[in-house]
């Protein structure tokens, strides 16, 4: 389903227009342009995925009947229209990576555990030399391990740890963070910037050894027929069924 129709759906359902959804929709197939297959969906379609938006776009919107719709409300409906049921980060890693042997498996699960545990060799150093408030720092950490405070695969790094991540860091944070200096800088200027871009992309090689594309991710991941919508299918079926009885 593209995201006019989700919005069109929006609309039947909350009121207002359907322009008052499509930048919402929009948002969740937007890994779609960074790999053109269903798997895309990895990256944001999911519980995760759902409170990204909300950070984005709000915890409320008003639609054009100047009514307060609450974010979430949307974004849950897109996951049920796509996939027939709200799944989370975890399921996903699980359903793309089964299998522990596999040699891609085992590098996922000892970077995981060097970034849980704070081993990953100068991490810390880098983020000081971007001169970041600790508060920056903090909200830096939070996104891009978003995914593993609620799932406990491996795999979950990789929700972020890409190339569309840095994407989805500038959507949250805007394109620059203020650098901590202290005091004025000595040209006068009130502001030093650094690049949210570089800081993500940094630090993504850092902990991977590498920027992986969303589209060199899912080529190595397995498939299964809810991820591309099969249980929507199965329950307008069924919802039909029950009509005619």
């Amino acid at each position: 389903m593209k995201p006019l129709q989700h919005a069109q759906i929006s609309q039947k359902t909350h009121g207002g227009k359907w322009q008052d959804y499509i930048e919402i929709h929009s948002f969740l197939d937007s890994s779609k342009a960074a790999c053109a297959h269903f798997k895309h969906r990895f990256f944001l379609h999911h519980k995760e995925g759902i409170e990204l938006g909300a950070k984005i776009f709000g915890a409320e919107i008003v639609n054009s009947d100047d009514r307060k719709i609450q974010t979430r409300r949307p974004l849950t409906d897109h996951l049920i229209e796509d996939l027939g049921s709200v799944v989370s980060a975890d399921d996903w890693a699980s359903a793309l990576f089964p299998s522990k042997t596999e040699s891609f498996y085992k590098f996922l699960a000892r970077r995981r555990d060097l970034v849980e545990s704070n081993k990953i060799q100068g991490e810390d150093e880098l983020l000081r030399a971007f001169n970041l408030k600790q508060e920056d720092i903090t909200s830096v950490k939070s996104f891009i391990n978003c995914a593993l405070e609620s799932s406990s695969h491996p795999a979950a790094l990789l929700v972020t740890h890409n190339s569309f991540g840095v994407f989805l860091a500038e959507k949250i944070f805007g394109c620059a963070f203020v650098k901590d200096c202290g005091k004025a800088a000595d040209d006068g200027s009130k502001q030093q910037l650094v690049a949210v871009r570089e800081v993500f992309e940094r630090l993504i090689f850092l902990r991977m050894k590498s920027i992986p594309s969303p589209a060199e991710i899912l080529a190595r991941t397995a498939t299964e027929k809810w991820m591309r919508g099969d249980r929507t299918a199965q329950n307008l079926k069924e919802k039909k069924r029950s009509a005619v009885l």
